[in-house]
Order: C-alpha cells, then sequence, then structure tokens
C-alpha cells in the first residue's frame, strides 16, 4: 500500500469508530450527538493525540 491508501483506509476506519461510538452513546442514554470537539494535543515532535469532547441534547 502506498502513503495515500494508508492514509484513506485511516480516515474509514476512524470514521466508523466514530459512528459506533455515537450508535453506542444514542442507545444508552437516548440523547442525540450534537457535536464532537476534537482538539490536537502536541509535543515537540508533532501531533501526539486528540482530546475528545462530545455533546448530546
Amino acid at each position: 500500500m502506498n502513503i495515500e491508501d494508508l492514509k484513506t483506509k485511516a480516515e474509514a476506519d476512524i470514521s466508523e469508530y466514530i459512528t459506533k461510538k455515537i450508535i453506542e452513546l444514542k442507545k444508552k442514554t437516548g440523547k442525540e450527538v450534537t457535536s464532537i470537539q476534537f482538539t490536537a494535543r502536541e509535543k515537540m515532535t508533532g501531533l501526539e493525540s486528540y482530546d475528545v469532547k462530545i455533546n448530546l441534547i
């Protein structure tokens, strides 16, 4: 796989995971997800991870 294929696959995997978690939250809480905020957590060497904030109504 080339870099672009790996990137596309990673994006699809992340999107699928987020979709599953949204469905899970809706089933468990009965509430809708209104927004998801991602805040980058960076180090001197680059992106480390993300902090995630989910809003429900």
